[in-house]
């Protein structure tokens, strides 16, 4: 049994607490003790490591404190970004250190997402930018520095204080959100009639012919891939989570209705095999009462109770988005993650317990992020399958390595037989082979 870390720090505050919680216990799977006497420190025999303005014992491990975990509030604070080994930190404010800068604060900063609550110039979508975060600015978006920063301590602790920690088993997991079940099936009559005049007007004759084969039953529709993922998963044993768009019909909101008997056969047939959540819609950022319907909806027609979501669109902003989850009963969220650039928007692959920073308090909703999406790489990067294996592979190996959680992303019209996806089902089955070996 690990004992017990002790910690000497001259305060105690809710952000120090939430920070040394998810180190200490979720991370280095290890308990803690903080202590502001210095006496009783200096005479504990186990691990320990000092978190002070001044060492109260020479060579002891000492992470230097900022001022961050002290203050209440929120301003533009001074980041002093460096390197450290084969990551860039943040609040580097101890050179020739052992850890040369304030670790606990790095992790606060980035894990609250500080950043997102200072004023910003949204995205087109109202979305915080990823180039205007820290991450984007000094180009460690795509490296998960949180989880190396304590994968490094981890070493400096079993170093210097003579003990084995455990070490973290990496995980692989796979989600789809259903955006757009089907292309041309279950449309209703105006959709489907406006569909067949604009491919007229702009002469796509194949897409006619396609259209109409698929309405007379003659063809599978093209985004319709359910069943040959099923098989997938069972071939690769993989246990995927599904988020379905159960939204009204909008610009941005473009599922078939969900009250149409296909929809709640689909719902239906994937809540019995699969966990699912929802993916609110475009719409549910303005209201709050779109949400819990749309929430209702998914509860009625998929048979289980809804804890999981994502936002369409990764549109979120905090402290907005999260309350309102929370208020539905959501209890684990999966929007941790730019739609713009594949990444780590927290620094980690892990998830972790979202605090509230306007309130200063640790909530129970679980943010789990996620580092690859499909319509990432396709639309934003315009990256062609083998970039877009390569880029996967990339960041795969970068949570491997530190024993996170990898989260991608993917849909099914990406993974389907329409043409203009041509060879992203066959790059999908292998990055499932990859994942699997």
């Amino acid at each position: 049994m690990t004992p017990t870390l002790l910690i000497y720090s001259g305060f105690d505050t809710p952000r120090l607490r939430y920070v040394l919680d998810w180190i200490c216990h979720d991370q280095l799977q290890t308990g803690y003790r903080l202590t502001g006497d210095a006496v009783e420190w200096r005479q504990y025999s186990g691990p320990k490591l000092s978190y002070s303005g001044e060492q109260p014992e020479p060579g002891a491990l000492r992470i230097k404190p900022v001022a961050l975990l002290q203050e209440d509030g929120i301003k533009v604070q001074q980041l002093n970004i460096n390197r450290w080994k084969h990551s860039t930190i943040l609040f580097y404010n101890q050179p020739g250190a052992p850890v040369p800068f304030d670790l606990f604060a790095a992790v606060f900063y980035l894990l609250s997402r500080y950043e997102e609550y200072l004023p910003y110039q949204p995205d087109r979508h109202g979305r915080y930018p990823a180039s205007l975060s820290v991450a984007g600015q000094y180009a460690f978006l795509q490296q998960p520095v949180v989880d190396e920063w304590i994968c490094s301590l981890r070493k400096l602790l079993e170093q210097q204080c003579g003990i084995a920690l455990p070490h973290r088993q990496g995980a692989c997991r796979f989600s789809y959100d259903i955006d757009i079940a089907w292309k041309f099936l279950h449309k209703g009559a105006r959709r489907t009639w406006g569909g067949y005049l604009r491919d007229l007007l702009r002469l796509q004759l194949p897409a006619l012919r396609e259209r109409k084969r698929v309405l007379s039953g003659q063809a599978r529709d093209p985004y319709d891939c359910f069943a040959w993922l099923d098989s997938l998963h069972r071939q690769y044993k993989v246990q995927p989570l599904y988020f379905l768009l159960l939204g009204k019909g909008s610009a941005y909101d473009k599922n078939a209705d969900p009250e149409l008997p296909a929809m709640k056969k689909l719902v239906a047939g994937l809540g019995a095999q699969y966990d699912t959540g929802i993916h609110p819609s475009y719409a549910s950022h303005q209201s709050e009462a779109v949400l819990q319907e749309e929430i209702g909806t998914l509860a009625r027609n998929g048979g289980q109770a809804v804890s999981r979501s994502r936002q369409h669109y990764i549109k979120f902003s905090l402290p907005h988005t999260y309350r309102n989850l929370l208020r539905a009963g959501i209890t684990d969220d999966y929007s941790m993650g730019y739609a713009s650039v594949n990444g780590f928007r927290a620094g980690t692959a892990n998830a972790f317990a979202w605090y509230d920073l306007e309130a200063d308090a640790v909530t129970t909703l679980q943010v789990h992020p996620f580092a690859f999406m499909d319509a990432t790489s396709k639309f934003y990067a315009r990256n062609n399958t083998e970039e877009t294996f390569l880029e996967f592979e990339r960041l795969y190996l970068a949570v491997k390595k530190t024993g996170g959680t990898f989260f991608s992303i993917w849909h099914n019209y990406i993974l389907g037989t329409d043409a203009a996806f041509a060879g992203w089902p066959a790059l999908y089955e292998r990055v499932l082979q990859y994942t699997a070996s």
